[in-house]
């Protein structure tokens, strides 16, 4: 297997961990469980996105291109961000919360039909 295609694997892995995790820790949250403020659940967000981002980075420098879908891509990914924070750590009531924890899941799907499609209209187009 080349190098673009093990980068792309362990960016699609990578993918997956960040929503399903974000997923688990979403439903802790509406539990309001303890289980948040372990270390490991505190520190592998961190770990996850890093590893998202740099292999995202590497695949951009590998295949020399840098396409407008991409672009949309790492604005959605500062929304997700923006809407996961809130809905993990600002929202003041459950209420809130599941909301927050919604509109992340849209635009973590959103990004997912924008990089499936390569369109930056994602599954719009």
């Amino acid at each position: 297997m080349n190098t673009y295609m093990l980068v792309k694997h362990l960016h699609l892995l990578a993918v997956v961990l960040s929503g399903l995790f974000f997923m688990v820790r979403s439903v802790w949250a509406l539990q309001q469980s303890p289980q948040l403020q372990a270390k490991w659940v505190r520190i592998s967000p961190h770990i996850i996105d890093t590893v998202l981002l740099f292999s995202a980075m590497t695949l951009l420098v590998l295949s020399n291109q840098f396409p407008v879908w991409v672009h949309v891509k790492l604005t959605l990914l500062v929304v997700y961000i923006g809407l996961g924070l809130v809905a993990l750590k600002k929202a003041k009531t459950q209420g809130q919360r599941l909301v927050f924890i919604v509109l992340a899941m849209a635009v973590y799907g959103f990004i997912i039909s924008v990089a499936v499609t390569k369109s930056p209209l994602g599954l719009l187009s």
